[in-house]
């Protein structure tokens, strides 16, 4: 190779290696610098990303959302003290799959409480221990995890020993509408297990009623 080429060959190295470096630090936040008087106990964010706390990470962990004409489920997992990243977010998606099971029982509840109002005196107590049946046989479909967020957090230990250890916030969202149909069949299930024709009629009619709010 002459000297031509060779001075070809390694300018061009140059801008790949330049390339490749900027490409990197773009893709990770950089560490950010610790007050120099730091006390003991005090904690600082030293990394993080995104850069910023996403404003989602202020919202409620579980919560019904109206987006134009369709309806979601978001449920919020926030987990710490991990020292390792990875670990913090296995532990993180466990946490998602925990409370949006919890969060669903609770929306159960809650619908079956607004719903059995006009329901006669004589069925509300057999129907009160119905909805246990359902809520603890909603299928969760469609979960997917949406967004992500972690801190680095420094944490001064003593006036010679820090250490680190990691946040992770995960985000994630089902259509209300897969809530609903696994709910609808939970119900439909205990309606064709019903004592009489009347408690038939009785729950289909609190089934309907539910399903005239999903819409509001």
């Amino acid at each position: 190779m002459n000297r031509k080429k060779l001075a070809i060959a390694v300018l061009c190295m140059a801008v790949l290696i330049s390339f490749m470096t900027a490409c990197s630090k773009k893709s990770v936040t950089d560490v950010r610098s610790v007050p120099k008087k730091a006390r003991v106990g005090e904690e600082f964010v030293v990394q993080s990303n995104p850069e910023k706390p996403p404003k989602w990470t202020e919202d409620e962990e579980f919560q019904v959302v109206k987006e134009k004409k369709d309806k979601f489920i978001y449920v919020i997992a926030d987990v710490s003290d991990y020292s390792d990243k990875r670990a913090a977010e296995r532990v993180a998606e466990g946490e998602i799959k925990k409370r949006i099971a919890e969060g669903i029982k609770s929306l159960v509840q809650s619908q079956f409480g607004e719903a059995i109002t006009g329901t006669p005196d004589e069925y509300k107590e057999t129907f009160e221990s119905y909805v246990v049946t359902v809520s603890d046989n909603v299928a969760i479909v469609g979960l997917i995890v949406t967004d992500t967020y972690w801190e680095k957090i420094q944490r001064i230990k003593s006036e010679e020993e820090v250490e680190y250890y990691y946040r992770v916030m995960k985000r994630a969202r089902m259509p209300y509408e897969n809530y609903t149909s696994s709910r609808d069949m939970a119900w439909n299930e205990v309606v064709e297990k019903a004592a009489s024709e009347q408690e038939k009629f009785e729950l289909r009619r609190l089934v309907e009623e539910m399903q005239n709010r999903d819409a509001l």
